[in-house]
């Protein structure tokens, strides 16, 4: 597609993300519709086929103990910074306009981030997407479900990114907060766009509003796999209404 997206998701097989995405994979849809995709894990996975019979297999990171950020989230930043380097070596996202990191909870619809993307191609940018607390000089920024990077950003970062190990204090970050400051640091510009995902740790998903690009969080495969229909129009029928008692008819 154009612009074309290499999409990537970190997982754990053994936990939900892992049937989660085999699911995912069946129905060719989320990352797995992206021009390039990859997924990593720390331990050896392979999620099934494509539709054209080729394996998808885990790309291996090393495993990395994950503590809780400065403001109660998970700190990943290191975690994150070893799957940014597996990126950068595979090299996988210099052929591709945008780079889009998605966690598997997150349903999202490639051609839409096309649309939003489109008039940025060939910038130095990415992408902040919500702006939940606009009072706050924190806000906007980069909430982590579904981060976008222009090709020029990631190049920035694969020559930049030991900077940002050894210059920022990024011990206690989570892994988007750890980005936003990385790349505002070696100089890549923002956008911001608040449709490119519907977040409910954010102000909201709603799967019908054709304007947003993806939506998160949707953990089970029922509620991934529904998001997606209604977004492709196709929403799921309503749930049949509860029996009536036999002896309503007493009271």
């Amino acid at each position: 597609g154009y612009p074309s997206l290499y999409c990537f998701s970190l997982y754990m097989p053994e936990h939900y993300e892992g049937p989660l995405l085999k699911s995912v994979l069946k129905k060719n849809a989320g990352i797995f519709a992206c021009d390039g995709f990859d997924v990593f894990s720390a331990t050896n996975d392979s999620l099934g086929e494509t539709e054209d019979g080729t394996t998808v297999k885990a790309i291996l990171i090393p495993k990395i103990n994950v503590g809780t950020s400065q403001d109660g989230t998970a700190g990943n930043a290191k975690l994150f910074m070893a799957v940014w380097d597996k990126i950068i070596a595979g090299g996988r996202f210099r052929y591709y306009d945008w780079t889009i990191k998605v966690d598997p909870d997150a349903v999202i619809l490639p051609w839409r981030v096309r649309d939003h993307m489109r008039a940025h191609i060939g910038e130095h940018v990415y992408v902040v997407n919500c702006n939940k607390f606009p009072s706050s000089p924190n806000f906007p920024m980069m909430f982590g479900a579904v981060e976008v990077y222009s090709q020029s950003a990631m190049l920035t970062y694969a020559d930049f990114s030991w900077k940002c190990g050894t210059q920022l204090p990024w011990k206690q970050w989570g892994e988007d907060y750890y980005m936003t400051h990385c790349l505002d640091f070696i100089g890549v510009g923002r956008i911001s766009d608040f449709g490119i995902v519907g977040d409910n740790m954010c102000t909201g998903a709603n799967c019908a509003d054709t304007s947003v690009a993806s939506f998160h969080p949707f953990k089970t495969e029922d509620a991934w796999h529904n998001c997606w229909e209604t977004a492709n129009g196709n929403p799921p029928p309503p749930p049949p209404p509860p029996p009536q008692s036999s002896d309503a008819g007493w009271r």
